[in-house]
């Protein structure tokens, strides 16, 4: 054992018997001699039933590339077999955890997975953003609270220095209150004075009454116009939307003058017109020609079906509506006589219905025919039974 941590000395363990054993190669060589037998039981077979010439070359070809790759594998292994006898065994490095303690080896671990869980809450977090404004105020505040406990920490460092208390002198006597001290009363509020209107000062020029006259609501009112024009808070940039609108006169028109032209220009514009003109004649000429067609069409048709004796599309239509009125008329009268039927046959039911007696009545009925029925029954058997037949019912004598 070691003297640093009680590590221990590492020793390589010896290496196994199996690990020199070719066992491997074995199989293979297994696995070749295999195939070579069947290759033989092949050849004996082609060789007892005789194979085309094309076939046989191919066949002895293909013996030629296996004896080939048998001396390759063979000079291959045996190479091998000189290498691995002659190369030393070589251990492997000891591993590091063998050689650190294992507290150390502990320590490392738990930093670094403080480090990945630090990594991974930053990517959370940098994922996990509000909406944007959201995210700028909350940013705003971070670097707020950073920026205060910073401040407070640079004002806590610079103050843990200063120890000086000054030293805080008691009030003398003199400032302090008498035994029989009394404080003054207050001063009690000024009386209310009512509130006067001063629109009784305001007169009209000449003085004869004592109420604002006509002509002197006039000039307020054209005061007040006159600042709402005049005054600052009134006019731009002051304005505000509220503010009446004057119109104003439209700018003069300046007449613009026209672009300049040149000859290119001119030529360009009329094969442009010329151009505009041809696609409107051909589409007018193709329009006239399908009116021509469409016509002479509409002319074959009546043409044939005159010939052909053939009901117009009018005609069609006209008979179609018949056809479709008569069918319409059979199914009402269908109709008719089907609620009809089932009226007669509904009538006669409630009829039925209304000449069967009642429930007590039938019940009355069928006890009665059931007595006469038994009555018949023991007459006829007290009749057989004078006459020595009673066996033939398997009543008793």
């Amino acid at each position: 054992s070691g003297a640093e941590g009680g590590a221990r000395t590492h020793v390589a363990r010896p290496v196994p018997a199996a690990v020199k054993e070719r066992r491997w190669q074995a199989m293979q060589e297994r696995e070749r001699q295999r195939k070579e037998r069947l290759r033989e039981q092949a050849r004996v077979l082609k060789g007892q039933s005789r194979l085309p010439p094309r076939m046989e070359e191919r066949a002895r070809e293909e013996e030629a590339k296996e004896r080939e790759a048998a001396a390759q594998r063979a000079a291959s292994a045996a190479e091998s077999e000189a290498a691995s006898a002659a190369a030393a065994f070589r251990m492997r490095p000891i591993p590091a955890e063998v050689r650190m303690p294992m507290w150390e080896q502990m320590q490392l671990e738990e930093a670094g997975r403080a480090e990945r869980i630090s990594r991974e809450a930053a990517r959370l977090a940098r994922r996990s953003k509000l909406p944007p404004r959201m995210q700028e105020e909350a940013e705003s505040r971070s670097r707020e609270r950073r920026a205060r406990e910073e401040r407070e920490r640079i004002k806590a460092d610079a103050e843990k220095d200063l120890t000086f208390t000054p030293m805080i002198r008691p009030l003398p006597a003199s400032t302090s209150k008498p035994a029989g001290f009394r404080p003054k009363p207050p001063k009690p509020p000024p009386p209310p004075q009512p509130f006067e209107l001063l629109t009784d000062a305001i007169k009209d020029p000449g003085g004869k009454g004592t109420l604002p006259a006509p002509a002197e609501k006039e000039r307020v009112l054209r005061d007040m116009a006159r600042d709402e024009l005049v005054l600052p808070e009134r006019r731009w940039p002051y304005l505000s939307t509220r503010a009446p609108v004057q119109p104003k006169a439209p700018p003069p028109a300046v007449a613009v003058p026209p672009p300049p032209t040149t000859t290119s220009t001119e030529l360009r514009r009329a094969a442009l017109e010329m151009d505009k003109l041809k696609r409107q004649i051909e589409e007018e000429r193709t329009a006239q020609a399908e009116a021509r067609r469409r016509e002479e069409a509409k002319e074959a048709t009546k043409k044939v079906a005159g010939a052909l004796d053939l009901p117009s599309a009018r005609d069609k239509a006209r008979r179609e509506r018949e056809e479709a009125a008569a069918r319409r008329r059979a199914f009402q009268r269908e109709q008719a006589e089907k609620d009809a039927a089932h009226r007669t046959a509904l009538g006669d039911m409630y009829a039925r219905v209304a000449q069967r007696p009642f429930l007590f009545q039938q019940q009355g009925i069928d006890a009665k025919v059931f007595e006469e029925t038994q009555a018949a029954y023991d007459k006829f058997e007290s009749a057989l039974k004078k006459q020595g037949l009673s066996d033939l019912l398997d009543l008793p004598r």
